[in-house]
């Protein structure tokens, strides 16, 4: 992800003469924008490259990422306190995080280019298994007998969440008729698929049944509260009795100080609505 970040930051360089932060570059949306509104902030470590995160039991579970620097962390949501860790082999790097069924209650995180999902007890956070994965690992989220991955593209894969093999579904992401390229965390709210996008202050609010973007979320708002080493946006966990019941979402990102949370918004309080 180091090449990736650096590849990017070039680019935008030659573009745009070094003007405009790659974060702030924004194209028109065909789905509604709407900024996410922020309810409390908790303090994260400022050098966890996060790369996937998930609520869990009243905790939060997070991986990092980076060569010889990878974890699987859980932490407490109100101090940001890294309770339990295990740090992954120097040469894998940790990237999507999410539950999955088993006995005993699993863990799942993927690797980047490792071709590698490993597998936890998600309690003690020790290692259980190893399965081959094709392909980039970038975010990784359960519902149901699935898992959604992405691998950077803008087509989300399916696995099967007990054996993890590929189920062969594919889901094409597109916002009007444009794809989506460089999803990346993944987190399941109410049947909504919600992604973060590399390199955009922007949650993409996904339709699973056609892969429309339903709704953006916006988080410029959030990046003017963070520090200047901050970098991409990376983290989305879903407390389903946070906010009183109604449900609250966890929002941080790569070397961000600070976890937000933040209130659901009203489109993602309910399934998506069937198609007529």
């Amino acid at each position: 992800m180091l090449r990736r970040a650096a590849l990017a930051a070039a680019l935008a360089s030659c573009l745009f003469g070094g003007l405009v932060p790659v974060h702030a570059a924004r194209a028109a949306s065909a789905a509604p924008v709407q900024a996410v509104q922020e309810l409390a902030r908790q303090p994260h470590d400022p050098a966890a490259f996060t790369q996937g995160l998930a609520f869990d039991r009243g905790q939060l579970v997070e991986s990092t990422g980076l060569y010889g620097q990878s974890s699987l962390r859980r932490v407490a949501p109100a101090t940001g306190r890294v309770l339990a860790r295990h740090k992954l082999p120097p040469e894998l790097f940790g990237e999507g995080l999410t539950l999955c069924p088993g006995t005993p209650r699993r863990l799942c995180q993927l690797t980047w280019r490792e071709g590698l999902i490993l597998t936890y007890d998600a309690d003690s956070l020790g290692p259980l298994s190893r399965h081959a994965l094709r392909g980039q690992g970038w975010g990784l989220a359960w519902q149901g007998d699935a898992l959604a991955l992405s691998d950077g593209s803008a087509t989300l894969r399916f696995l099967d969440a007990r054996s993890l093999a590929e189920t062969g579904r594919t889901l094409a992401v597109r916002d009007g008729g444009r794809p989506v390229p460089r999803l990346n965390e993944l987190e399941w709210v109410n049947g909504w698929l919600l992604a973060n996008v590399w390199l955009k202050d922007r949650i993409a609010v996904i339709r699973p049944d056609t892969g429309q973007v339903a709704l953006w979320l916006d988080l410029s708002a959030l990046r003017r509260a963070l520090s200047p080493g901050a970098e991409a946006a990376n983290g989305i966990a879903f407390d389903p009795d946070g906010d009183g019941g109604r449900g609250a979402l966890y929002l941080t990102g790569k070397r961000w100080d600070t976890m937000f949370v933040a209130r659901l918004p009203e489109l993602l309080t309910r399934p998506p609505a069937p198609r007529p």
